[in-house]
């Protein structure tokens, strides 16, 4: 199969990532041609600091005693027992249920750290969001539950204010610039797909008046957020920016062309997880980490092998925790792009697949330290810059996983007892 991006966004190797050696990114590297030449030019360090002390209060779920904790592994426990542990009725008894892994292991095994400016910020972003973009009661009172400014807090704990808004503001646009792919009116349309995707990297090539908010609402966001990073940014850091959104745009354009030719239950893992990466957003996340809490590091360092593996690795926890959490959403949207039902359709179970996930994951931990192992050593100075990047990486995938949890997006008010006692509730069967 010939991905659609080779008629738009090119080679992924844009200095995100090195897929040289990456099977999971073959589908993307067949006849493509990069017409997005970016040449930028440094223009100093950064003048932003790290920002605002830390909060003293973890995460809700968190507050959790591990005395209230029921522990279901796959090797024990049945269905029944599960169910029974629940009090589920006799009348419920069609409802299917599954274990889950145990998420917060390893590195994730982290208590995270939240911004102390979470809950004037959350609540300035989301009544801004909801005028920009003329979301109903309805939808408004949904973006507030979707918290979107929780998982940023975790991301960005020491941003000050003003960067940690920024940071909000492009997820609120990411989630509502995705959704179109996802469940919208793109999700099967190649070609207005191009269109609107070609229209939105636009803004980072400033050769076009600035969009306005009558033109388009989410494009809007968009140029918002371009214009306050360049702002407290140095042209290196504006320079990945713009070629982590084209990775993320040549993943879109993946996903679109998957939905379309219905291929998406053909896939390998290692080819479905090679889109993935472009699609769940995290490389422009990293360097909005960057931006947020003024790390520097040098291009060369940012592009070595071994830090390419840690936001690899990342980005494949968001991948797993997002593909097992929020299942019983995609079953009840008859999304696809899920692994899964792609190892179901490779004749797993259900409990099978899940399980075949949580092995995944402990590999990403292990895969973890083996590239903090082959870390470049670079003195004093940048190897502190190298921590709070790793540090940003890690933090990325702990807030997704905490607010996975929070966020009534996927588990709707289950998410307590979801995370208590690691057992799923899905549709019936």
């Amino acid at each position: 199969m010939i991905s659609p991006e080779s008629s738009l966004f090119g080679n992924h190797r844009t200095g995100v990532e090195n897929d040289s050696d990456d099977a999971s990114n073959n589908m993307s590297k067949k006849s493509l041609v990069n017409p997005f030449h970016i040449d930028v030019e440094d223009d100093g360090e950064s003048t932003m600091s790290p920002g605002s002390p830390v909060s003293p209060f973890a995460t809700l779920t968190d507050s959790m005693s591990s005395s209230q904790s029921f522990t279901v592994s796959s090797q024990e426990g049945s269905t029944l027992d599960i169910k029974l542990h629940l009090g589920i009725t006799s009348d419920e008894s069609s409802v299917n249920y599954v274990r889950i892994p145990d998420f917060f292991s390893s590195i994730m095994s982290v208590k995270p750290a939240i911004n102390i400016n979470y809950e004037h910020v959350k609540k300035e972003a989301d009544s801004w969001i909801a005028k920009i973009l003329h979301l109903s009661e309805a939808q408004a009172r949904r973006n507030v539950q979707a918290n979107f400014a929780f998982m940023n807090a975790m991301w960005v704990p020491y941003a000050d204010a003003e960067a940690y808004r920024t940071m909000v503001d492009w997820n609120n646009w990411v989630f509502a610039f995705d959704d179109q792919f996802d469940e919208g009116h793109l999700k099967d349309d190649p070609i207005k797909a191009v269109e609107e995707l070609h229209a939105t990297f636009a803004v980072l090539e400033d050769t076009q008046a600035p969009v306005q908010l009558h033109d388009n609402s989410i494009r809007y966001v968009f140029q918002t957020v371009w214009d306050r990073l360049k702002k407290r940014s140095t042209k290196e850091l504006q320079r990945r920016y713009k070629a982590s959104i084209r990775y993320y745009f040549s993943g879109l354009l993946s996903q679109v062309g998957v939905e379309t030719s219905k291929s998406a239950m053909t896939l390998t893992v290692d080819e479905y997880m090679g889109f993935r990466r472009g699609t769940i957003g995290c490389q422009p996340s990293y360097v909005l980490v960057e931006f947020c809490h003024g790390i520097i590091v040098p291009s060369e360092v940012i592009d070595d092998e071994s830090l390419q593996e840690c936001r690899r690795i990342s980005a494949d926890l968001v991948i797993l925790v997002n593909d097992i959490l929020s299942y019983r959403k995609d079953l009840e949207q008859g999304v696809q792009h899920n692994l899964i039902a792609l190892l179901k359709s490779q004749g797993h179970s259900t409990q099978e697949a899940i399980d075949e996930i949580g092995d995944m994951i402990d590999e990403c931990y292990r895969d973890w330290y083996l590239a903090l192992s082959k870390m470049p050593i670079c003195g004093e100075k940048i190897d502190q810059e190298v921590i709070r990047y790793l540090n940003g990486c890690r933090d990325v995938a702990l807030g997704n996983l905490h607010w996975s949890y929070e966020s009534g997006r996927y588990l709707g008010d289950e998410g307590a007892l979801v995370r208590q006692t690691r057992t799923l509730r899905l549709p019936e069967a």
